[in-house]
C-alpha cells in the first residue's frame, strides 16, 4: 500500500440541531487552571515515566475491545480541535470559548452522513439512492481512485479498526434502509430520512445504555441516567446550552474524561481467524494510515466484540494511569523528540495549554451534585518532582488513578464518569431528535438480541444489555 499524509480534516454539518454548524469550546467549570510544567508532565507521562506500561502488565478490564474503537469512532463524530497548541501560554477563559470545535457536539453521525445526499454525494452510492457507498470488494469503505476514503470524517481511517467502524455503520443503515423501512407511499428522500433517524436513533442508544453503562461508575451512572429519562430538567447540572440553544464542548471533557480511551488499548489485538496477534502498529496496515484495508486484514468483530457465544473476544486493558509501550512511542506525529511521541506526555501538556483545572476541584465541584464523588479523594503521587501534583494533580491523571483505586481498574471512577454522564446527557437532552424526546422508541427487534427494551432496567441491573454493539455486528454479517 502507498502510504498517505492527511493534511485535512472533515467538516460536516448536522442536521436537527441548533447547535449544527462549527460550535466552540468551553468549561464544564470555572475554576483556575493547573499549571504543569514539561518537567512534571515527562515525569508522570514521559517514555519511562509513571503512566508507561512497559511489558503490557497492566490487568484486563470485563470491556470488549471492540468499545476501545466505538468510542474513537463517538469523539470523532462530537469534537475535533485544530487550533489549540501542544506548547505555549495556558489559554484564557475568552480563548477557550473562542476555540471552533469542527464538530456539532450532537450524537448525529454527521461523521457517516455528512451534508446529506445532495450536499455530501461522495459519501453515497450512486447506483443505489439512499445507499451510503461501501467499497466494491464488501470489506473496505468506498475510496477514491487515489484511496482516499469517500467518509464524513477523514480521521476515522486513520487505523484500521476505527475504519472497519464506520463501515460497520454504513452497512447498518443500509440494511435498515433496504429491509427494516416502511413508508407507504413515501419517496425515496423520506425513505432515506427515516432509515437516517432509525440509525442514529440505534446509535444514541448504544452510547447510553451500552457505552456508557460498561465504562461508567455504577452509582453515578444510575443517578444521572434515571434523572435524564425521568425528565429531571435540573439535569444536566452544569453543562448547559447558552442564550442561543448552543452547547460548547468542556474542555475538561475533551482532553482529559474522554480520552479514557487512551488507556483501555493494548499493544496487540486478534483481527480475524488468521491474523489473532497483531501489532497496533502493525506495517501491513500502513502506519499513517488512509489506505485500502486488504480483504486479509478485514476486522471479524466476533473477536472483539460478544458476537458468537462460542468466540471469546479480547478485552480492553483496565481503566488505570497506565497506556500501552506503542502509545508511548507513536509512530508518526511529525517530531523527533521521544516526549513528543508519548501519547500520555501529550496529554497532560495539552491539558496544561487548555487551562484544566486540577482533579481536586473538579471533583469539589461536581460533588455538590454528584453524591458518589468523593472531594477528599486522594490520588497518593508520590515521587521525585511529583510532590506538589499529590494535593492539585492533572485532571487526565486524576480520573484514571481513581478508576484504579477505587473501581480496581474495571471501569471509570465517580468524576471521570460524572464529566462524560454530564457531557453525553446535555447532548441527548438539548439536540433533537434524540431517544430522550422519544420515550417510547425502541430498537428494532430484528436487529436486538432482546425482546423487551425497559429503559429503568438498562440502568438499575448490571448485567441486562437487550440492545449492544454485537447485535449491530451480527446483524450486519
Amino acid at each position: 500500500m502507498q502510504s498517505r499524509t492527511i493534511c485535512h480534516h472533515g467538516v460536516s454539518k448536522a442536521r436537527g440541531c441548533p447547535h449544527s454548524a462549527v460550535s466552540r469550546f468551553g468549561r464544564l467549570f470555572t475554576l483556575p487552571g493547573l499549571p504543569v510544567s514539561e518537567e512534571q508532565a515527562a515525569l508522570l507521562g514521559g517514555p519511562g515515566g509513571l503512566m508507561h506500561d512497559f511489558d503490557g502488565e497492566s490487568a484486563n478490564c470485563d470491556i470488549p475491545a471492540g468499545y476501545i474503537f466505538f468510542a474513537q469512532f463517538i469523539d470523532h463524530d462530537i469534537t475535533l480541535d485544530t487550533e489549540s497548541k501542544l506548547r505555549g501560554s495556558p489559554l484564557s477563559d475568552k480563548a477557550i470559548a473562542a476555540l471552533p470545535n469542527v464538530r456539532s457536539p450532537s450524537l448525529d453521525l454527521d461523521c457517516v452522513y455528512g451534508f446529506g445526499p445532495e450536499a455530501s454525494p461522495h459519501i453515497y452510492d450512486p447506483g443505489r439512492p439512499g445507499l451510503l457507498a461501501v467499497g466494491a470488494n464488501g470489506v473496505d469503505l468506498a475510496r477514491s481512485p487515489g484511496g482516499v476514503a469517500l467518509i464524513g470524517d477523514p480521521r476515522n481511517d486513520e487505523n484500521i479498526f476505527v475504519a472497519q467502524m464506520q463501515l460497520l455503520f454504513h452497512r447498518f443503515h443500509n440494511r435498515l434502509y433496504a429491509e427494516r423501512v416502511r413508508l407507504d407511499g413515501g419517496n425515496a428522500e423520506q425513505r432515506f430520512e427515516e432509515a437516517q433517524r432509525e440509525t442514529r436513533f440505534h446509535y444514541q442508544w448504544l452510547v447510553l445504555f451500552d457505552l456508557l453503562k460498561r465504562l461508567c461508575d455504577r452509582k453515578v451512572y444510575t443517578q444521572a441516567v434515571e434523572a435524564l429519562i425521568g425528565g429531571d430538567l435540573a439535569f444536566p447540572y452544569f453543562l448547559k446550552p447558552d442564550a442561543d440553544g448552543a452547547l460548547a464542548m468542556p474542555v475538561e471533557f475533551s482532553v482529559a474524561a474522554y480520552r479514557v480511551g487512551h488507556t483501555l488499548v493494548r499493544s496487540r489485538y486478534a483481527v480475524n481467524a488468521n491474523n489473532l496477534d497483531v501489532a497496533l502498529f502493525d506495517p501491513r496496515f500502513d502506519l499513517r494510515g488512509f489506505g485500502e484495508v486488504p480483504p486479509a486484514l478485514a476486522v471479524d468483530w466476533r473477536y472483539l466484540l460478544p458476537v458468537d457465544a462460542c468466540v471469546q473476544p479480547r478485552l480492553c486493558k483496565a481503566v488505570d494511569p497506565l497506556l500501552a509501550d506503542e502509545l508511548q512511542n507513536l509512530p508518526v506525529v511529525g517530531s523527533n523528540n521521544p516526549l513528543d511521541r508519548a501519547l500520555a506526555f501529550r496529554n497532560l501538556l495539552r491539558g496544561n495549554a487548555l487551562s484544566l483545572p486540577s482533579g481536586q476541584a473538579v471533583a469539589k465541584a461536581l460533588a455538590a451534585k454528584y453524591t458518589a464523588v468523593d472531594p477528599n479523594f486522594d490520588p497518593q503521587l508520590t515521587g521525585d518532582g511529583l510532590e506538589g501534583l499529590n494535593a492539585a494533580t492533572p485532571l487526565f491523571y486524576y480520573v484514571l488513578r481513581e478508576a484504579e483505586l477505587l473501581e480496581s481498574g474495571q471501569r471509570l471512577g465517580p468524576t471521570g464518569s460524572a464529566i462524560l454522564l454530564e457531557v453525553f446527557g446535555a447532548m441527548l437532552r438539548h439536540c433533537t431528535p434524540s431517544i430522550i424526546d422519544e420515550p417510547t422508541w425502541a430498537p428494532d427487534r430484528c436487529v436486538a438480541a432482546g425482546e423487551d427494551f425497559d429503559r429503568k432496567r438498562c440502568v438499575t441491573e448490571d448485567a441486562y444489555f437487550p440492545f449492544q454493539l454485537a447485535d449491530v455486528a451480527r446483524w450486519v454479517g
